[in-house]
């Protein structure tokens, strides 16, 4: 059984700063009750702020990518 997070006060989206290119730069504020899941989830003692960009990061990626397949009207 995956374990999700679905607890919207674990993430919170401080702002997004979109760039020339067509990204964007992202900033989240992150709980307390979030990181004890990352470490839970990574099996890592601590979080580090390049652990969580990229464990974010890998995860926001892959939701957007299942989400553009089943209903890309939705994104």
């Amino acid at each position: 059984m995956k374990e999700e997070v679905n607890d919207e006060n674990f993430l919170d989206i401080v702002s997004v700063k979109e760039l020339k290119d067509g990204s964007a730069n992202i900033t989240i504020d992150v709980s307390e009750e979030f990181l004890a899941f990352y470490r839970k989830k990574t099996g890592k003692k601590r979080a580090t702020k390049k652990g969580v960009s990229k464990y974010i990061q890998e995860h926001l990626g892959d939701y957007l990518s299942k989400k553009i397949k089943t209903d890309p009207e939705k994104v």
